[in-house]
């Protein structure tokens, strides 16, 4: 694979257009100069119809990882990625303020399906992913959950109706919050998935960032997935 191409973008104007194809780092919000994005477009990214897009939480607030990680999904799927730059452990007010900034920016100058929002995160990043519907109040077609579950304002039933892929490590440290998640998740029937790779507390290796995309995407498309992965 071609290495990765970062392009410095000062901040657009709404009415510009954005490179398809590449990871742009940093997309500085409209309204909030403090708060930037990664933005990747898939290479078929037009104007004329809406898209899935899935917006990542790094714990360390460097969007450019989970950007680097979904970008080869993205591209096959046709999904957008937007990565927050300011998204961290840490209050949430302030995870509010970040996740805000970039689905407000995001929808103001793309073609957004809000039919087909999703989200993913590592670690507390997870969490905030877990918790982007009840956070933004809208409705999130599906979680992908690296290396940590809920925030301990969710319960497992708050996610009753959004499909969740988790990811984690044979040797995290949150290995069984993770599986006890899982289990709660099946047991209530929702549609959830869990795998486990060797390693210890990361994101997931690059093949599972895949799987993750293409089983949610197979979901919203009406394709045939498993519920759950014992």
């Amino acid at each position: 694979m071609a290495p990765l191409l970062l392009l410095a973008a000062l901040p657009l104007r709404a009415d510009e257009a954005f490179p398809r194809a590449q990871l742009i780092d940093p997309v500085v919000t409209l309204r909030e100069p403090s708060q930037s994005y990664v933005l990747y477009l898939p290479s078929g990214y037009d104007a004329g119809r809406r898209w899935p897009v899935l917006y990542c939480f790094d714990p360390r607030g460097c969007g450019r990882v989970p950007a680097a990680l979904f970008r080869a999904a993205a591209e096959k799927h046709g999904w957008i990625l937007a990565a927050s730059n300011n998204s961290r452990n840490g209050p949430w007010k302030d995870i509010y303020l970040a996740a805000w900034a970039v689905w407000d920016d995001t929808r103001a100058r793309l073609r957004i399906d809000e039919t087909r929002v999703y989200a993913a995160g590592f670690s507390g990043g997870a969490r905030v992913a877990c918790a982007l519907a009840r956070i933004l109040e809208i409705r999130t077609a599906g979680v992908i959950a690296c290396g940590g579950g809920l925030p301990e304002w969710l319960e497992p039933a708050d996610m009753a109706a959004i499909p969740w892929f988790g990811t984690v490590g044979r040797h995290d440290f949150n290995f069984h919050e993770m599986k006890d998640l899982e289990k709660d998740l099946r047991r209530q029937g929702s549609h959830c998935r869990l795998e486990v790779f060797p390693g210890k507390h990361s994101w997931p290796p690059a093949q599972l960032a895949m799987e993750a995309v293409s089983w949610l995407d197979q979901l919203s498309t009406g394709g045939s997935v498993s519920i759950s992965k014992k």
